[in-house]
């Protein structure tokens, strides 16, 4: 009886097959029931987070438009106030406080205190609340404003201080500074305080550019220069009786405060992020954008508030999820998705965007949200393991008997399983000679019979491996070792089998015979690879070696005699293009012809590609076809001939598609200022990046010639 119906009669006699599937049925059933569960849990928890995260970002959204709208309404009042001052006559003037006398800590107005919403960083990062008044406004004068010269705007501003009050009883909780900034360079800021660079300009501030070049009121996102929080400046240009512009009014609301009445779900309170974002619209062919107006998570940053602030927009990680977003932001719908962002599912819960208006964005970790469903879930699995570690105790007993039986009933496997390997072991060694005798009447006996008959295949296999290395090396030395040497001319040449031994063959031969300064060069291309075409290769090399020197410039009787060579010698079994030329250096002329080999380009210094057309059919095919002599070619200074075998333009990539004539052109026209050298770097750089991982299928084989 065989192995395999041994060991089935062994296993199935102690029931491992039953034991096996009762615990997979326990572990599938238990996992769907808790799968289903939790699916259900997680559609109920979604659901209900749906339906409050529309409910907050509606009342988001109102909050945002009431804040909005509140300081729209007291920065109207404080504009107008301002505009009215402006167009009377300057009143008497009342006691002024200016910027400087905070600095120095003298003549301070009455009521300073430490305020409890305005803070300074300190050396080390503290927050040190500043000490401001209430009752008064402070005068900033940039350097090059005297007090004389704006004697007028400062009478006219000194009244300023109750409007300021008025208007910050509004809503003195939001409402953080208020001030007024001239063109003639007067500035007011409520409430009064110190700590001005004296580098400061307000008329450079991007709040006040901003209004002013806007004509209306405009919302800007700056850095507190007192302060460096985060700031939300809502401001509005004033204006003189004769429509001139005067100035800039600002109210400022600090950057927590947006957030205050934002109340988050206390089970994501820890987790969730809150974004007020603005709609950019695109160009004609663009989706839009999000603009990042305030963010809860910039709450406690701190900067220098000469930096401007770094415009940034919100995008998901999935082109299609954000193309959904944007689609109901433009349509001005509210809506809750779940998308990737951050590298992490997470719900976004987003306001009705109305044209021009900032809406608010919720956004929950998905996680966070299924949480119970994932915790129950969690616990079922908790519960497959228990029981699948009380039938891993009973498959360890059922193993246990397992492995006694198989060690009682394994000795007539394992003494030959032991011979294999030893027997296996030698061979590794290289030797050959190595043989078992196993008679078991089973498949180890026939596995030891196939054994046996690996020695003598793999000593001819090797025996192989050595010829062919050996051919490699012997082919591989035929080849021109080193480019020749031609006064006005640089040349270069290189050969890559695809095999061990290739068809691809180029010389280049010294024609002492002719003269000085005569070089013959030759590629050739043979069919096929491997032996064969490498004894065709070698046969051409050295009768065209032997005939080029008599024939010399008489190239049609040269492959007359190659082809009747080749024609009897190799019957139909082996053909093979050739191009060969005479290069005389002194008069630059290049005498050539072509055996089917093709295409050769011609590089000319005006940069225009030439292909040299073929003499004849390749050789070896018909005994006595004809060839023809071209017109010689006379190489002008920057010209280029390259010659090469179709190994470099059939070059397929894993796509299956070829590098082509077109793209060497181009890489050949791109490098033609350069050495041949460098020319033929490049192309094969080229050839290779294109092929990538693509096997090399043929011999790439390349002659470059350039005129200097």
């Amino acid at each position: 009886m065989k192995i395999r119906g041994r060991l089935l009669i062994l296993l199935l006699s102690i029931a491992l097959i039953p034991l096996i599937l009762s615990s997979a049925f326990y572990h599938i059933s238990v996992r769907r029931i808790g799968g289903h569960l939790a699916t259900e849990t997680r559609v109920q928890l979604l659901d209900r987070a749906h339906a409050l995260l529309h409910a907050l970002v509606d009342d988001f959204g109102r909050i945002l438009k009431r804040d909005e709208t509140l300081v729209l309404i007291a920065l109207n009042l404080q504009a107008r106030e301002v505009e009215h001052r402006l167009a009377a006559p300057p009143p008497p003037v009342t006691e002024l406080y200016f910027a400087e006398y905070f600095d120095r800590g003298e003549k301070l107005p009455e009521g300073m205190i430490l305020s409890d919403r305005h803070f300074h960083p300190g050396p080390g990062g503290e927050l040190r609340p500043i000490p401001v008044n209430y009752q008064h406004q402070v005068i900033f004068l940039p350097q090059g404003v005297g007090r004389e010269a704006v004697a007028d705007d400062l009478a006219r501003l000194s009244t300023m201080p109750e409007v300021y009050r008025l208007v910050h009883s509004f809503r003195p909780d939001l409402i953080h500074w208020q001030f007024t900034a001239l063109e003639s360079g007067v500035h007011t800021s409520y409430p009064a305080k110190g700590g001005y660079p004296v580098e400061y300009d307000p008329r450079k501030r991007e709040w006040y550019r901003g209004a002013k070049q806007a004509a209306a009121p405009t919302r800007q996102f700056i850095t507190d220069l007192t302060t460096r929080a985060l700031m939300l400046a809502t401001s509005a240009p004033v204006y003189r009786p004769d429509g001139s512009l005067a100035g800039v009014t600002t109210i400022d609301v600090v950057y927590v405060r947006l957030f205050a009445d934002w109340e988050i779900p206390a089970q994501w309170a820890d987790v969730t992020e809150t974004i007020i974002l603005s709609y950019r619209e695109g160009d004609p062919t663009g989706e839009g954008k999000l603009e990042t107006v305030l963010q809860s998570r910039q709450a406690g940053a701190r900067k220098n508030w000469q930096t401007p602030i770094e415009k940034r927009y919100i995008e998901t990680d999935a082109p299609q999820e954000m193309k959904a977003v944007l689609e109901d932001v433009r349509a001005g719908n509210s809506g809750v998705r779940k998308v990737h962002y951050g590298g992490r599912e997470v719900l976004w819960a987003y306001g009705a965007h109305e044209k021009g208006n900032p809406f608010p964005l919720v956004i929950v970790p998905y996680d966070r949200i299924v949480a119970p469903a994932t915790r129950a879930e969690n616990y079922v699995l908790d519960q497959i393991v228990a029981g699948l570690k009380v039938i891993g105790l009973m498959l360890g007993g059922v193993l246990a008997m397992v492995t006694a039986l198989a060690i009682w009933r394994s000795r007539t496997v394992t003494r030959p399983v032991r011979q294999l390997a030893d027997a296996a072991e030698r061979l590794a060694r290289g030797d050959f000679e190595a043989r078992v005798d196993i008679r078991t009447h089973d498949e180890l006996q026939n596995l030891g019979q196939v054994f046996n008959k690996m020695g003598p295949s793999l000593r001819e296999r090797e025996e192989m491996k050595q010829s062919l290395a050996l051919a490699r090396e012997i082919q591989q030395y035929l080849l021109p070792q080193t480019p020749p040497r031609l006064k006005g001319f640089d040349i270069a040449g290189s050969s890559i089998y695809c095999n061990e031994t290739g068809g691809d063959y180029y010389d280049f031969i010294e024609l002492v015979e002719l003269g000085p300064e005569k070089l013959g060069l030759a590629v050739g291309d043979v069919t096929g690879h491997g032996i064969g075409a490498a004894l065709v290769m070698t046969t051409v090399r050295g009768v065209l070696r032997s005939q080029a020197g008599r024939h010399g410039t008489d190239l049609v009787q040269l492959f007359n005699d190659l082809n009747l060579h080749l024609a009897r010698d190799t019957q139909d079994e082996f053909f093979m293009t050739l191009f060969y030329g005479v290069l005389d250096g002194a008069s630059r002329t290049f005498h050539w012809i072509s055996g089917g080999h093709g295409p050769v380009f011609w590089f000319r210094g005006s940069g225009q590609i030439e292909e040299l057309p073929s003499s004849g059919i390749p050789l070896g095919i018909i005994e006595g076809t004809p060839f023809e002599t071209p017109v010689p070619t006379v190489l002008a200074p920057g010209d280029i001939v390259l010659i090469g075998t179709d190994g470099i333009w059939e070059a397929s990539n894993p796509t299956g598609e070829m590098y082509g004539c077109a793209r060497l052109c181009r890489v050949l026209a791109s490098c033609a200022e350069k050495s041949t050298g460098e020319i033929h770097a490049a192309i094969m750089k080229d050839v290779f990046e294109f092929r990538d991982d693509a096997p090399q299928d043929d011999d790439i084989t390349m002659v470059i010639i350039k005129a200097l």
